[in-house]
């Protein structure tokens, strides 16, 4: 199944992977800096991030049923 798998969602996978740990990240620097509103919005930047990667394998996984 992997060698059928569409370009996008490698790009969709790298992307939110980058985007996940980023905010992260991000979020576990502010709140060591005690911002912890900052980083309560930096943790809560993750879910678009992980949805993107689920919505496009979701996507993926309905065009290979289809063929």
């Amino acid at each position: 199944m992997l060698e059928r798998l569409p370009p996008y969602v490698l790009v969709a996978r790298i992307g939110s992977v980058l985007g996940m740990s980023f905010s992260l990240a991000i979020g576990l620097l502010l709140l060591l800096g005690g911002l912890l509103l900052p980083a309560a919005i930096a943790f809560l930047l993750f879910v678009p991030s992980f949805a993107l990667m689920l919505f496009a394998e979701r996507i993926a996984a309905a065009s290979l049923d289809l063929e």
